[in-house]
């Protein structure tokens, strides 16, 4: 977009010394609070440039389109900024020099929101996110494909909403990075649990009879699909696979005390021995009549 158009859409200039060779800023206010700024530097010689917020705090997202630069507060904090990278920036009166090199470019989209718009639009976080004093790094990643499409876009666009809703959908993806992850709530209650705790003591008690899904289902009162999914969560298996490890369990510590392989079985929930040899072997890799003193 030229030079005239820019003005004509809203963007003032602020052109530094000729002698720099080209180095240019263009800046749009967008809202209260909400300024965008769109830099291109490329100095004849090593460019040290004087920045000073002591009016307050706020943000500054750097979308890095080429090149890289540097800032450095009075306090000795040193940020760096590079192409294809975003940097979020948080600061409160805080003084420094932004920093860029002899014959190089740094071009750079950067959204500065002052601390009454991040209370409008972040207020459950404003008190952990500023800082007392001085300036700090939130956070420094590669551009993501949304945020270069809006870079993109606000570099070209003219019509106001256009423009106010891509810089407000680039502040919007930052603070979504900076947002705690929800606590999740666990989707049974203790009654619940409780429940399925019984029929976990049942399965220990009644082992020998059988115990079908339908029946463990009418002793928790739950549905057969709330009921599965409860028991993975709280045993992180199925109610199948669990009564079986109890009836294996079962099985092999009575062998080792000398029960015979269809009385073991039959303890166990078997009625016929060769079912309950099949299943034992496949669960333990031997035969039930190898343990201890257990006959045929």
């Amino acid at each position: 977009m030229r030079g005239q158009d820019r003005e004509a859409a809203g963007w003032t200039r602020r052109q530094l010394d000729p002698g720099l060779k080209e180095c240019r800023a263009d800046q749009r206010q967008v809202d209260q609070g909400l300024l965008l700024v769109h830099s291109d530097y490329r100095p004849r010689l090593a460019l040290v440039e004087p920045s000073q917020h002591d009016d307050g705090g706020g943000m500054v997202i750097t979308i890095g389109l080429e090149g890289a630069s540097a800032y450095a507060t009075r306090d000795g904090e040193q940020l760096r900024f590079q192409g294809g990278h975003t940097t979020m920036t948080v600061f409160r009166h805080v003084s420094g020099e932004r920093r860029f090199e002899a014959h190089q470019r740094a071009a750079q989209l950067r959204v500065l929101v002052d601390e009454d718009a991040l209370a409008r639009y972040w207020p459950e976080g404003l008190a952990s996110l500023l800082p007392h004093g001085g300036a700090r790094q939130l956070a420094h990643a590669t551009t993501t494909a949304t945020s270069a499409l809006h870079a993109r876009s606000l570099l070209r666009a003219t019509d106001p909403l256009a423009v106010h809703i891509s810089v407000l959908s680039i502040l919007a993806e930052q603070l979504r990075g900076l947002r705690p992850a929800p606590v999740l709530v666990p989707r049974w209650s203790e009654a619940d649990i409780v429940k399925l705790e019984r029929v976990y003591a049942l399965m220990q008690e009644q082992m020998a009879q059988a115990l079908t899904l339908d029946y463990l289902c009418a002793q928790a009162g739950l549905s057969l699909f709330k009921f599965k999914q409860g028991w993975k969560y709280r045993y992180g298996d199925s109610p199948q696979r669990t009564l079986l490890a109890l009836r294996m369990q079962r099985a092999k510590l009575l062998l080792e005390n000398g029960c015979q392989v269809a009385q073991a079985g039959w303890q166990t929930g078997y009625r016929h021995p060769a079912n309950f040899s099949a299943a034992f072997s496949r669960y333990f890799g031997y035969a039930p009549k190898t343990v201890g003193r257990a006959g045929a």
